[in-house]
C-alpha cells in the first residue's frame, strides 16, 4: 500500500505542477467565470507577475515530483537487490 500511494503522489505533484506551469497563460484562466464578479481580482489575476509566480509553483511542484520520483526508484532498488550470501 505504501508504493501506491508514494506513486498516486508522485502523479499528483507531476499533475498539479503541469496545470499551474499552464494554464495561468491559456484562454482558460482569461475566461475564467470568477474573474467577472470582481474587477480586482480579475486585475490581479491578470497581472503578468502574478501569472509568473504561480507558474513558479508549479515548476517547484514539478521539480518535487522528480525528487519523489528518486527517492522512490532509490528505495525500489534497495528493495529488490538480490541478496549475496557467503557459505564458509
Amino acid at each position: 500500500m505504501s508504493r501506491l500511494l508514494a506513486v498516486a503522489f508522485i502523479l499528483f505533484c507531476f499533475e498539479i505542477g503541469l496545470f499551474l506551469m499552464f494554464v495561468p497563460w491559456s484562454a482558460l484562466w482569461e475566461n475564467n467565470v470568477l474573474l467577472a464578479y470582481s474587477f480586482t481580482l480579475r486585475e490581479l489575476l491578470l497581472n503578468n507577475f502574478i501569472r509568473g509566480a504561480i507558474s513558479g509553483l508549479g515548476a517547484i511542484d514539478v521539480l518535487l515530483g522528480f525528487s519523489e520520483l528518486g527517492r522512490f526508484w532509490k528505495s525500489h532498488r534497495v528493495v529488490n537487490r538480490p541478496r549475496t550470501t557467503t557459505t564458509e
